[in-house]
């Protein structure tokens, strides 16, 4: 089999869209318009975004600030915590090996992180897009990315990720909301993407 083509590689990236939030059909259009902003500028909401989306959905403002306040030291955390506990992971023939298969997975847990953030914020947890998920699944295919590795930082994540927004005052309907998201998210990929590395 043949590596996939630079446009392929692409292609694939540009429908690799895991946010389906911007089609949903109990959002207004503004709040889709803003989601989708943010998330082709793969960005964390602003202070004032958070303010109006939650205005609408009922979620605390502040907790859900400081979360993504902690979004990279919470990344950052995730990947120690992992790589204590399994650190072949990152030597040869491990998961996260060459380094830039480890630096795309928490890359890439920032980002998974910043749309479960926008979940909440709309208290939507069922937050994918399907067809952007199949599309990530060939994209990690073809790309060779060592999912099982991604998926273990990502549960890792999720643990951390709820702990620090409860300690932040969070109501525990706005953290199983965050929890949700997660599973959403976790599970997508199990669907879409063979986890055999």
């Amino acid at each position: 089999m043949s590596a996939p083509s630079s446009d392929t590689i692409r292609q694939l990236a540009a429908k690799a869209q895991v946010l389906g939030l911007p089609q949903h059909p109990n959002l207004s259009e503004s709040t889709r318009h803003l989601l989708q902003q943010a998330d082709q500028e793969r960005r964390l909401l602003s202070s004032s975004e958070i303010q109006s989306l939650c205005q609408h959905s009922g979620v605390m403002t502040a907790p859900l600030e400081q979360l993504q306040g902690q979004a990279h030291p919470l990344v950052n955390q995730a990947r120690q915590d992992l790589l204590e506990a399994k650190p072949h992971l990152v030597k040869p023939g491990g998961a996260l090996y060459p380094e830039h298969r480890a630096e795309a997975c928490w890359r890439d847990c920032f980002h998974f992180l910043r749309v479960c953030c926008y979940a909440v914020a709309v208290a939507q947890p069922k937050f994918t897009n399907p067809e952007g998920m199949a599309a990530l699944g060939e994209l990690y295919a073809a790309l060779g990315v060592p999912v099982d590795g991604l998926l273990l930082a990502l549960a890792r994540l999720q643990e951390l990720a709820a702990q620090s927004y409860g300690d932040s005052s969070a109501p525990t309907s706005d953290v199983e909301l965050l929890d949700a998201a997660f599973c959403e998210l976790q599970s997508q990929i199990n669907a879409c993407v063979v986890t055999s590395c």
